[in-house]
């Protein structure tokens, strides 16, 4: 049996109360980075949704000489029009 006056100075040594615990926080850890890079993929997502129906939004406002350069019809313009954002 160890006297508790001879651990004074020695250093620190995990047991298996400091592994468990370690582990843990190495999970936690994980589960924020996770967390927050799934954060970030979802707002880039919403993003890009928002762009789209910006764009098409643009595109209706076109006046049909503009759409007839591009190679569109007002037809091809509502078609885009009626597609969810999520939709490419």
């Amino acid at each position: 049996m160890t006297n508790w006056t001879s651990t004074i100075g020695r250093p620190y040594e995990s047991g298996p109360v400091e592994r468990v615990g370690s582990t843990i926080g190495r999970v936690i850890d994980r589960m924020v980075a996770v967390s927050a890079a799934s954060a970030m993929a979802a707002v880039l997502t919403l993003l890009d949704w928002q762009r789209r129906a910006r764009e098409r939004a643009d595109l209706a406002a076109l006046p049909d000489d503009i759409l007839k350069d591009v190679g569109l019809s007002r037809a091809d313009i509502e078609a885009e029009l009626r597609k969810p954002a999520w939709l490419r």
